[in-house]
């Protein structure tokens, strides 16, 4: 059990540095954070064109919920309403990147290869 916990603690660090180097600003990512009104999911991509989270809360649309970047500082930020549960989610970035969340090192695999976030909310 200990050996496995070890793993997957190594699985994680790993992944994350990987995906860090192409998308996360050291201290921009911060992963999910649960507000009054929802849970507020961003990104640190400054030179993204246009962002967008996916997941089964809008059944994988790339298009459905599109994030913003109000003040130009290369973070995009959306707030969902979502019902307590478990939430499997990725970021589109440009219409064709569709990158695990940085700031967020709870994944699990997607079925493709590459790993999807996971957010609980209760």
């Amino acid at each position: 059990m200990r050996f496995i916990a070890v793993l997957l603690l190594l699985t994680v660090v790993v992944g994350c540095s990987i995906v860090g180097r192409n998308w996360k600003g050291s201290d921009k990512d911060t992963g999910p954070e649960l507000l009054a009104d929802g849970v507020k999911f961003s990104i640190y991509a400054p030179k993204a064109k246009k962002v967008f989270i996916a997941g089964d809360f809008n059944n994988w649309s790339k298009r459905a919920d599109p994030m913003y970047d109000e003040d130009a500082d290369g973070i995009w930020t959306i707030v969902l309403p979502l019902k307590p549960g478990r939430y499997e989610y990725k970021f589109v970035i440009d219409d064709d990147k569709w990158i695990p969340d940085p700031g967020n090192p709870i994944r699990v695999d997607d079925g493709f290869g590459g790993e999807n976030s996971v957010v609980v909310v209760k």
